[in-house]
């Protein structure tokens, strides 16, 4: 996926991650409105696309990892609220098994979206 707009959702990140003692990891963002993501999506009323949702999630798991990973499958996704610029976006993610990600954003305190997410290394899964 394009890595300039990684690039801009790591940069977005608020602190470091944290991982509890269940081995969930967490991360928060804070996206101005002058994020890429919101271009085009919608003039006037900015809302952060789903698939940049999805894709902050994925950033999240490869800094935890350390790696690039590669998304083979996007399941159960439900996407609640709508971010908007400046919100603060949580993201908490925790690896139901190998490879297989449940993820939950939240915004402003309120429940954003959940899915699962297939990440792999190339050459994996």
């Amino acid at each position: 996926m394009n890595s300039k707009l990684k690039k801009a959702i790591g940069a977005a990140m608020v602190g470091g991650l944290e991982t509890d003692g269940e081995g969930n990891t967490t991360g928060v963002f804070r996206f101005g409105a002058d994020f890429p993501g919101f271009a085009g999506h919608f003039p006037g009323y900015p809302v952060l696309p789903a698939v940049v949702q999805v894709l902050t999630a994925q950033v999240l798991v490869e800094q935890l990892r350390g790696r690039t990973l590669i998304m083979r499958r996007l399941e159960r996704a439900k996407f609640l609220k709508q971010v908007r610029p400046g919100q603060t976006l949580r993201v908490s993610c925790r690896e139901r098994r190998k490879g297989v990600w449940d993820a939950r954003l939240e915004s402003d305190g309120d429940p954003a979206a959940a899915f699962w997410m297939t990440l792999f290394e190339e050459g994996e899964g």
